[in-house]
């Protein structure tokens, strides 16, 4: 497993995350949408923060994700990510240093435009305030574990005349990501690597 020093881990994640730039496509509408993916500098090694959306909800519920939304009328992606963050989990944006993004992503069955921003977080809260109307829990990952882990399956698909591949990643226990927010994971280990 990779080993990674803290205090080296920013600069590096910088340069990883910016070349080649990310693929980005137009984000407009109702369907344009930002999620942070917080990378967590912990004393064993840093983590990846996602959160496991409400039950309740009428759409991606009970799915493991990001923090992470709609963006507002005239709001960036950067913006939106964090201020999603700040609602969902209680992440407060000076918390968070942006580092870069990845690929953007779409949903298939909902069409939304994902814009992943990625965030580095020196001093993550002792405790995470969740929103209970949106949030169930949250889970870290450590960055070591998933530059270990390839996905466990691959699920393949036509449509729109493409064919499309989605990973699915199980890390123990409950732990599985699939859809969306698994190839945001892929397009962040293959960067990473």
């Amino acid at each position: 497993m990779a080993v990674f020093k803290p205090e080296d881990l920013r600069p590096w994640l910088r340069e990883r995350l910016s070349q080649p730039p990310p693929q980005q496509l137009e984000l407009e509408g109702n369907r344009a949408s930002a999620v942070l993916i917080p990378l967590l500098r912990r004393p064993d090694g840093p983590t990846l923060l996602m959160v496991r959306k409400s039950a309740q909800l009428r759409k991606h519920a009970g799915q493991v994700a990001f923090p992470g939304g709609a963006l507002d009328a005239g709001e960036s992606a950067t913006a939106a990510a964090l201020r999603e963050a700040w609602e969902e989990i209680g992440l407060r944006p000076e918390r968070v240093a942006i580092v870069g993004a990845l690929d953007d992503e779409r949903t298939y069955v909902t069409d939304f435009h994902i814009r992943p921003v990625v965030g580095w977080v020196a001093e993550p809260p002792a405790e995470w305030q969740l929103d209970a109307g949106e949030i169930d829990s949250v889970m870290e990952i450590s960055l070591a574990e998933l530059l270990a882990t390839e996905p466990c399956s691959w699920l393949e698909f036509t449509a729109l005349r493409r064919t499309w591949r989605i990973p699915r990643w199980e890390f123990g226990g409950d732990r599985v990501v699939w859809g969306a927010s698994a190839r945001i994971l892929h397009g962040l280990r293959q960067r990473l690597l």
